[in-house]
């Protein structure tokens, strides 16, 4: 088997697996947190758009570097969801050449072009286009409702047929915003780029981390950094604004969070609390 079909392969069983079907990952990080188990963080770093899947002992976190680019991002993860779901995620942090096109990342790309975009859903609409040939409105349609780059959208337009090879060039070279702003929906992709650019963290440790400070067990600087936010003060302001905050002795509260019940473990506790003021 082909690396493209591999990937393409796990892809569909991934789409059938979860009762995907054709239509558009809407929020690709939760999808991963749920199908997988896994925690998705959005990180400044130095390479905007590049991903890493990392692994101690059975525990697994997914990051990606906050970029301006959404299609991009939605890209990385769904890449990084394809070496785990073909079982490839086995390098180092010293590893000499991230470039390097293995067979493992082919075969990752091909599952995340055919994730984010299956065949079906291109081929349904071109068809519903009622055009004999594919045009911009087209593409920008599959990329606006896909969230897909244009030139991954323009790969699985030449595998159905709908395009040849200089049509994919010409669309290849094209951007997602110059097409949002050619057929109005601009503000719909700057929601993207804002979506993108803004550090995430894992959505349950998170969601555990607001229950801990409830508690009083942690600091807002515990949260803030897990949220990219450099100033615990603004977090801390906003967590009153909303009505969250340490409760005291004499507050009516839930159970005191234990392991059991979703709590923090002590490893996670312990990483919050380090270096906390």
């Amino acid at each position: 088997m082909s690396n493209e079909s591999a990937g393409r392969e796990a892809a569909e069983e991934f789409r059938l697996e979860f009762n995907l079907g054709a239509e558009p990952i809407v929020n690709m990080a939760r999808l991963i947190e749920r199908t997988m188990g896994i925690g998705v963080a959005y990180v400044d770093a130095p390479a905007p758009g590049h991903g890493m899947t990392m692994r101690l002992g059975d525990r697994y976190m997914m990051a990606v570097g906050c970029t301006v680019h959404p299609m991009r991002l939605r890209s990385t993860l769904a890449h990084e969801l394809g070496h785990l779901r073909l079982s490839n995620v086995d390098r180092y942090l010293d590893h000499g050449d991230w470039g390097e096109r293995t067979p493992e990342e082919i075969q990752a790309d091909a599952f995340a072009r055919h994730l984010l975009v299956p065949l079906d859903a291109a081929d349904a609409a071109k068809a519903a286009a009622n055009s004999a040939a594919a045009t911009l409105a087209l593409l920008s349609d599959l990329v606006q409702r896909y969230m897909a780059s244009p030139g991954m959208v323009a790969i699985q337009l030449r595998e159905i047929g709908a395009i040849d090879q200089d049509a994919y060039r010409e669309w290849n070279s094209m951007t997602s915003g110059s097409l949002a702003s050619q057929f109005g929906w601009r503000a719909e992709y700057q929601a993207l780029v804002d979506q993108a650019r803004t550090p995430r963290a894992p959505q349950e440790l998170l969601a555990r981390a607001t229950y801990a400070y409830r508690w009083d067990l942690i600091t807002p600087a515990a949260i803030a950094r897990l949220e990219g936010e450099r100033d615990p003060r603004i977090v801390a302001a906003r967590l009153e604004a909303e009505g969250i905050r340490p409760m005291k002795t004499d507050d009516v509260a839930p159970a005191r969070p234990t392991d059991a019940s979703g709590g923090l473990t002590a490893e996670e506790l312990a990483l919050l609390t380090g270096g906390a003021d």
